[in-house]
């Protein structure tokens, strides 16, 4: 009896631990799979981008401008074209001996045109009638930069030659104010509240009062670092951009300070930088990388590098989506985790914009190309 006791207590136990081990295995299995699903769950979901249309614009084309829900773009042959939202030209003009340097959406939804000749040019943007046109002794290589100075709707353009500023009243093209020269700038100026400023051959940072145009000092960065890209302002007013020798800088203003130079590349970094998500700086450079950069007090944090294989020619940003034109193909992604698409375009592809749509436009082989998969 004690015998056939004891084979009973066994089998019982033998079934209570094997239960056991399988309650085990099942509880492993799930959290196995939660982990997978957490895995799943942090990877970038795959941007589905694809080309909506194509409209032939001609050679030397500036980067689009979104107006209404619509694009403008003007062009080295003197002309500009309205496209709407659907590829559908609107209308265009053409200007004869004129060098389009680019256009911009102002007051009232017109556009203007600035040009390698020094003129400007105010349109209708539904029509495309020419509502002024101003002669000046400049050369800008630029679009327009367009706000509001004071209750007052104006425009802001830099002279290439001489760093010499426009200041032009939208309603009828008068000039308010123009600044004395400094040197040569081929950048592009920044506006915001209350300022403008630009980055010249200098190697310095050139700031303004955007209303008279008084000169409020200027912060230099480094004696080899001439500047000829874009401005970056930041939310709490300060600048980021990028130099000659390879540095991206973040200067104060307000301070006249440079308060940070990191190295972001070994040869050039002309490419307006973009900020991704309100907290970080994208910078691309010519010789393929993209960088991001946490911009602190007196500090540009390394938060990123990506490799791409060839020069970064353009960037935007749309949400939490970060976008760069490098060579021929548009690139999408997904920070921190890397890309999540890619599409070519071309071969010889420059100018990267955005509207408030979410849609992404640019220059391809004498084509503006709209590009949807922004949006998300």
């Amino acid at each position: 009896m004690k015998t056939i006791t004891g084979i009973r207590f066994l089998t019982v136990a033998l079934i209570v631990v094997c239960g056991v081990m399988i309650a085990a295995l099942s509880l492993l299995r799930k959290a196995a799979g939660s982990e997978d699903q957490a895995r799943d769950a942090r990877k970038p979901t795959p941007t589905a981008l694809s080309v909506a249309w194509r409209v032939p614009v001609g050679a030397k084309a500036a980067r689009p401008c979104p107006l209404g829900d619509g694009w403008v773009v003007a062009d080295g042959d003197g002309g500009i074209t309205k496209l709407t939202s659907e590829g559908r030209v609107e209308w265009r003009g053409s200007f004869s001996n004129e060098v389009f340097a680019g256009a911009a959406e102002v007051a009232g939804g017109h556009v203007a045109a600035a040009s390698a000749s020094g003129r400007v040019f105010c349109l209708d943007g539904a029509t495309g009638a020419v509502l002024w046109r101003r002669e000046t002794d400049a050369r800008f290589q630029h679009a327009p930069l367009a706000g509001l100075r004071g209750a007052e709707s104006a425009l802001w353009l830099v002279s290439q030659e001489d760093g010499r500023l426009f200041c032009l009243r939208v309603s009828d093209g008068t000039v308010v104010w123009t600044t004395e020269a400094t040197n040569r700038c081929d950048g592009e100026p920044a506006v915001w509240p209350g300022r403008i400023a630009y980055g010249n051959c200098d190697g310095a940072v050139y700031v303004f009062d955007s209303a008279d145009g008084k000169p409020l000092g200027k912060v230099a960065v480094g004696e080899s670092d001439q500047m000829a890209g874009g401005i970056l302002v930041l939310d709490d007013g300060r600048l980021v951009t990028g130099t000659r020798s390879g540095n991206l800088v973040l200067v104060n203003p307000e301070t006249l300070t440079c308060e940070a130079s990191v190295k972001v590349s070994g040869n050039e970094a002309f490419v307006t930088p973009v900020l991704y998500s309100r907290v970080q700086v994208a910078m691309g450079a010519d010789d393929g990388t993209v960088t991001l950069w946490s911009p602190g007090k007196n500090v540009l944090g390394s938060a990123g590098r990506f490799a791409m294989g060839a020069a970064v020619k353009s960037l935007a940003s749309v949400k939490e989506r970060l976008f760069a034109l490098v060579g021929g193909t548009l690139y999408a992604f997904v920070l921190p985790e890397g890309q999540v698409g890619r599409l070519a375009l071309g071969d010889d592809v420059d100018g990267l914009a955005v509207n408030a749509a979410g849609d992404l436009a640019c220059i391809a082989d004498g084509s503006v190309v709209c590009v949807k998969g922004g949006r998300k």
